[in-house]
């Protein structure tokens, strides 16, 4: 028995003229298929935890690619990714859109012999999708490397580390999808590893009739992806367009880490630059300060050169006399300071083995009595 849509919201593509020649071109008894539209793929940051594909983002060459696989042969519609099981449907028609987001808009049939799966994705309850593919090249954001190249070898690419040192999930580093290597099935899923990867309502559908005047917009895609549906030569060899646009596209995402890398720098310069000025200005509102601090540093040290001068004078004068009394009266006072010290100490030296206390020198008490007497009467004499 049919399935009755009364009561909900359609999820089920109305089967244009279109559609119909799609689906007859694929192979399929257009009466026996329910058909859906919904986003396979997007630009959005992937919600996988992988090594490279943590925060993997599809960029739009692959989307592009995809597309056109999907022109060249169907592929599977599965379950939960399990490709021991046959399909339930196909997918036939695929398309990039750009808004908000760059979308894969793709187009599958489920059998109707799976009249409760085709329920379940009416109602809503199934309502994702998820893609098994594997991208030409895994491009890191933050120095370019392939992580699928020739560079690249088994531990790059199971710890996500480019031989630069960047990982993947730290930093903001992620990998950009690059291509189309191999398209293999979409699953309806529970939750995809594509962010809002859904099934989209017929009144939302691109490839629905209200929508049509926007699918037929003649754009590069458009061409790209459906001339060889409209005419027998195409405008231009596809495999050389996306040859083309994915080596564009890979020079692009060169020059953008370049300048980004040159941001980074720039952004390090202006921080140094900043911390400089900073000193500067620092230093500028100490140099009053630091200025009077020399001046009164000058002002302790010319004093106490001053003071040093004198001493270092006295003290010569002093080994002079010294020298002098010593009886060395022609003996030149050294020049070196230590000299002068240590002819001074060598002279106290001897003239402390001659004098006694109070100065007088060994001998000379009797000398000093008999002279004293005659001196003491002369003066009373003369009173």
């Amino acid at each position: 028995m049919p399935c009755s849509n009364e009561g909900y919201v359609v999820k089920q593509i109305a089967k244009t003229p279109e559609i119909i020649a799609r689906l007859k071109e694929a192979g399929a008894s257009v009466d026996d298929v329910a058909v859906f539209e919904a986003i396979a793929l997007n630009n959005r940051p992937l919600r996988k935890h992988h090594p490279l594909y943590k925060g993997a983002v599809a960029q739009r060459s692959m989307l592009l690619e995809m597309a056109l696989a999907l022109e060249t042969e169907t592929r599977p519609l599965q379950i939960m990714h399990n490709g021991e099981d046959l399909p339930i449907g196909r997918v036939f028609r695929g398309q990039v859109v750009d808004g908000q987001d760059t979308e894969l808009r793709v187009l599958f049939w489920i059998d109707k012999t799976h009249e409760d799966k085709i329920k379940q994705v009416d109602n809503g309850t199934i309502d994702q999708v998820s893609v098994g593919i594997l991208p030409k090249q895994m491009i890191c954001s933050a120095d370019g490397f392939d992580f699928f190249g020739p560079d690249a070898d088994f531990e790059s690419i199971f710890t996500g580390t480019t031989p630069d040192g960047h990982t993947v999930g730290e930093n903001g580093v992620y990998c950009k999808m690059v291509g189309l290597e191999a398209f293999f099935e979409t699953s309806l899923v529970g939750q995809g590893g594509a962010q809002n990867a859904r099934i989209v309502n017929s009144d939302q559908s691109h490839f629905s009739p209200q929508m049509k005047a926007l699918a037929a917009k003649a754009s590069l895609d458009r061409l790209a992806l459906t001339a060889t549906a409209t005419t027998d030569k195409p405008i231009m060899d596809i495999k050389e367009l996306l040859a083309e646009l994915r080596s564009t596209e890979k020079e692009s995402m060169k020059t953008a880490i370049e300048n980004e890398q040159l941001k980074a720098s720039n952004t390090a310069l202006t921080a140094e630059r900043d911390a400089l000025k900073t000193q500067l200005d620092a230093a500028n509102q100490d140099e009053p300060a630091v200025k009077t601090e020399l001046a009164e540093l000058k002002t302790k040290h010319q004093a106490t050169e001053a003071s040093l001068s004198a001493a270092d004078e006295a003290l010569r004068d002093i080994c002079k006399r010294v020298l002098t009394a010593a009886g060395q009266v022609d003996a030149e006072v050294p020049a070196k300071l230590e000299d002068v010290v240590a002819k001074l100490t060598d002279t106290s030296a001897g003239l402390a083995a001659v004098l006694v206390t109070g100065g007088k020198a060994k001998g000379s008490e009797g000398d000093l009595e008999l002279s004293a007497t005659p001196a003491v009467a002369s003066f009373r004499t003369r009173r």
